[in-house]
């Protein structure tokens, strides 16, 4: 079943990119042979993802690509520590200044894994709590958090941002932003 929702999702985004002049929910529907209901919900999930931009015209909506950048191109250029997770903990995208800062090699040994897996989180118990009481709220959730390296005495202090955010799939996740004070 999920495959073919992104696989939907695909074609959907194909259609958008044929028109880039814009194009109806009936018109998409009736280039995939997909019920218009069902249309206005993929393209629903594809606007709230940021890949699909609306414009109405007096009762119609017409669909265009969208003309912004994907945020995570954006986070490697962030000072800030980020990473994204699921409602189930698992990782979804984490910055490389992070990754540096956590003396890891690469980010594919974190994305995939329950958040609680990182060395960071487990010396930070409380950060579960703080994900999950963001995803519970709906609203953004503050909280302080120091750190201590492996092998020095410095402790770090950073201001943590727990932000509910809506994946690209339309899945519920959390986006974590650490901030040197």
């Amino acid at each position: 079943m999920r495959l073919e929702y992104k696989k939907e999702l695909e074609k959907i985004k194909k259609i958008l990119d044929a028109n880039p002049h814009g194009t109806t929910i009936k018109e998409v529907s009736n280039k995939i042979g997909l019920n218009r209901n069902v249309v206005a919900k993929y393209l629903d999930v594809l606007q709230i993802a940021g890949q699909v931009e609306i414009e109405k015209f007096g009762r119609s909506k017409v669909y265009f690509p969208a003309h912004s950048v994907p945020l995570s191109s954006m986070f490697d250029f962030a000072n800030d520590f980020i990473i994204v997770v699921r409602k189930d903990m698992t990782t979804v995208q984490i910055n490389n200044p992070f990754v540096k800062y956590l003396g890891i090699e690469s980010k594919k040994k974190i994305i995939g894994k329950k958040i609680d897996d990182l060395s960071f989180t487990k010396d930070h118990p409380k950060m579960t709590k703080d994900i999950i009481k963001a995803l519970e709220d709906q609203q953004i959730h503050k909280d302080n958090i120091s750190h201590k390296r492996k092998n020095s005495r410095k402790v770090d202090t950073f201001k943590a941002k727990f932000i509910p955010t809506t994946l690209t799939d339309g899945e519920q996740g959390v986006t974590i932003i650490l901030s040197s004070p």
